[in-house]
């Protein structure tokens, strides 16, 4: 190889490497900063008694949604006039929709429930998937969470008094829930940059920064040790709930918030 050569091969090599080193750390950077920001702080309380609430329920399969209904049943989190309720379920996930339907059957008294709807999104990643395509199915989930929590899925429509934009997002894992919340965090990050620029310029906010809260509940089953989903939201939920004491107060890094011990919450 001659020197020519060689010091032109080095040269190319330090001006793509380098940016894209220096890229790779600035966006790290940037996402551990504003995680550690929207983690440490609190939704503004603008909320007036009786303003119509949209909660998202986002279920996990078999004992998780179990686990999610005897929650709810147990819970005064749902008033009936002025909540809608949105519970996404993977595809082929037939019993969490059939749950869902006899909980707000049971909710009404046996008679109609207009005030919920079921949204189905594709499974992140199947029952013994590849893991070298489990990526692309996972970004196409991730895809499909943004859509609905926008409002823009097909065959998804929300009473014109609710906001397309949840107030509060609520699973237990596992599936789908790190997709969700991942999207909320991106709707959110997006939504806080817009509303900075017309800050700047003089302008009032257009988006309420309050919305597309998350919520996570870990398994009754977890004693000592977190889920899988759990370690993957922990660093990124907004509350995180466990329900035995050798799981409280554990955070994903310094300075982020910690796992609050809830109780049994299942019983």
């Amino acid at each position: 190889m001659s020197p020519s050569f060689a010091g032109s091969l080095w040269g190319w090599l330090l001006w793509s490497i380098v940016p894209a080193i220096t890229l790779g750390i600035s966006i790290l950077f940037i996402a551990v900063v504003s995680l550690a920001i929207s983690q440490n702080t609190l939704p503004l309380k603008t909320r007036r008694r009786g303003t119509p609430v949209h909660i998202m329920i986002v279920l996990g399969s078999g004992g998780h949604t179990a686990e999610m209904f005897f929650m709810m049943a147990r819970s005064n989190f749902l008033p009936k006039n002025n909540t809608y309720r949105t519970y996404v379920v993977s595809s082929g996930d037939h019993f969490s929709a059939d749950k869902a339907k006899e909980f707000e059957t049971k909710q009404a008294n046996g008679g109609e429930a207009p005030n919920y709807t079921i949204v189905t999104v594709p499974r992140a990643r199947r029952v013994h998937q590849s893991y070298l395509t489990a990526p692309f199915s996972t970004l196409h989930c991730l895809w499909v969470c943004l859509a609905v929590l926008q409002g823009r899925y097909p065959k998804y429509s929300i009473p014109e008094q609710f906001t397309a934009y949840p107030d509060i997002i609520l699973t237990n894992g596992p599936a789908i829930a790190v997709c969700m919340v991942v999207a909320a965090k991106l709707i959110r990050f997006v939504l806080f940059f817009i509303n900075w620029g017309l800050w700047l310029r003089g302008r009032s906010p257009l988006y309420a920064v309050s919305k597309l809260r998350t919520m996570f509940v870990e398994s009754w089953a977890r004693v000592n040790t977190l889920s899988m989903t759990g370690v993957l939201l922990l660093p990124i939920v907004d509350r995180f709930l466990v329900q035995w004491p050798a799981l409280a107060g554990r955070r994903a890094w310094w300075r982020m918030k910690k796992t609050l011990y809830a109780g049994w919450l299942v019983r």
